[in-house]
């Protein structure tokens, strides 16, 4: 009997490692965590196994982030320095993994979002995590300057499916919005300069 159960075990190890993170709370193979600062701010935390790649840790962590600012009666989100929001640092065991080490972690690129990429573990694999604070508001939000937000129905209906079949269906994250004081909201990439427009002449 003890040589079956060790048998499962060891199956089971085995199907866990060779698989990637789904979207779930977290666990053994990794997943989300998030911790309520005030009523419109939550700090929120998305880790991957090595089998994850990370624009799907990045989806699924967008999806979360959507997800929460709907169940708190939201309609938009933005990301925040955790300087602004005052939230504390995520601690060690939110990501999970055997030999875990967190001088392995190193953040890389200069992003809304703060990318943080694991090397540890002793298997050599690389596993992503994504963590930010968010702050959610509505259309009767006060605004003082230019920010940039994300439409949290948007996020779930355009990756709702990419989520439900665990990455297999293509999806899209949508575009952000910038919202400034006095005027509609606008897509983001419509600031980004672009190339004159050439005459018929030239």
């Amino acid at each position: 009997m003890k040589r079956i159960l060790g048998l499962l075990a060891v199956v089971l190890t085995v199907n866990l490692a060779g698989c990637a993170t789904p979207y779930q709370p977290v666990g053994a193979t990794g997943g989300f965590v998030d911790k309520k600062i005030d009523e419109q701010t939550y700090h929120v935390q998305f880790s991957g196994n090595g089998y994850t790649p990370r624009e799907k840790v990045n989806k699924y962590f967008m999806y979360r982030c959507a997800e929460l600012t709907q169940q708190a009666g939201f309609k938009y989100f933005t990301i925040i320095p955790a300087a602004i929001s005052g939230a504390l640092p995520p601690a060690d065991h939110l990501v999970s993994g055997s030999g875990f080490d967190p001088r392995m972690m190193r953040k890389v690129a200069s992003t809304p979002v703060p990318i943080i990429i694991y090397g540890g573990g002793g298997d050599g694999a690389v596993r992503w995590s994504n963590n930010a604070d968010i702050r959610m508001f509505n259309d009767d939000a006060v605004i003082k300057t230019r920010i940039i937000g994300w439409d949290a129905a948007e996020i779930l209906d355009q990756l709702s499916p990419y989520v439900r079949s665990e990455g297999k269906t293509p999806a899209d994250l949508p575009k952000s919005w910038v919202f400034e004081p006095g005027h509609d909201k606008m897509r983001a990439e419509d600031l980004l300069p672009t190339s004159p427009a050439k005459s018929v002449g030239s």
